[in-house]
């Protein structure tokens, strides 16, 4: 891979040069662990997006499902990544790279990865998984950026993201914009709910009790205001432009053609 082809690449995309060199880090990251540990989690959540769904929404978490019933230990995890991180880190003038442990227990993993000079990089969050359909299992080939390695990148699909998406933007206590941006990023390209996965949401909904006036109230909270407040630093300025010339309305679009059997 060459490196200085990547981050152009990723600029050219609309990301900064700082966030396209994190960006880097993390599919190294995401190599080094799938080679280390190739049947213990699945990728998903906002680097999946930007890995393999052209997302431009900047993301700084590594996010894992688990799927084992023990979780690799995080010293295991730390030392994966302390190894598999250190050359990259070196080319990119950001060794040596502090990897902390911010929490460890049966339920989730958490590791924050912060450059020589105190910044907060990203996080790498390995937590325990529902079932999930083989098919919507994937696996992708991620090459290192500093050397010839590759890396099978096990993750779900981009419908099961949908499904998830839906999850979160409907469930969450507090609504998050970026789910309602995800939501219409993989609609846009194609991610649609299947029969298993529509009454997989039916049943989330009916066991949340959750009905039409709420889904309509919630999809009226993607504001103006909120949209600009909390996708204004994480969206490519010629994007985030555009969605406000249009009043941000294709995420609401997106949230009524996906909600559309509910409402």
């Amino acid at each position: 891979m060459n490196l200085a082809r990547e981050i152009a690449s990723l600029k050219e995309k609309g990301f900064s040069e700082e966030r396209a060199q994190v960006i880097l880090v993390m599919r190294e990251a995401a190599v080094a662990l799938f080679r280390a540990f190739p049947d213990s989690f699945l990728l998903y959540g906002g680097a999946n997006l930007i890995f393999f769904h052209n997302s431009t929404r900047h993301s700084a978490d590594l996010d894992l499902l688990s799927m084992t019933v023990e979780m690799p230990h995080i010293d295991e995890l730390r030392a994966t990544l302390q190894g598999g991180l250190k050359s990259l880190s070196e080319l990119l003038g950001m060794a040596p790279l502090e990897i902390e442990t911010l929490r460890s227990d049966n339920e989730l993993k958490k590791l924050r990865i912060g450059s020589s000079d105190g910044r907060t990089l990203f996080t790498v969050d390995l937590t325990r998984m529902g079932s999930v359909l083989k098919r919507e299992i994937e696996e992708h080939q991620i090459e290192s950026a500093s050397s010839d390695l590759i890396g099978m990148v096990k993750a779900v699909s981009r419908d099961l993201l949908l499904l998830q998406k839906a999850e979160a933007f409907l469930l969450r206590q507090i609504m998050k914009v970026r789910d309602a941006y995800d939501i219409k990023l993989l609609v846009s390209v194609g991610a649609r709910l299947g029969d298993n996965l529509t009454k997989h949401l039916d049943y989330d909904l009916r066991w949340e009790e959750i009905n039409a006036e709420q889904i309509l109230e919630r999809i009226e909270q993607v504001d103006e205001k909120r949209c600009d407040a909390e996708l204004g630093n994480v969206l490519p300025e010629a994007e985030l432009t555009e969605l406000r010339s249009k009043k941000f309305q294709p995420l609401r679009d997106a949230l009524m053609e996906l909600f559309a059997n509910w409402i």
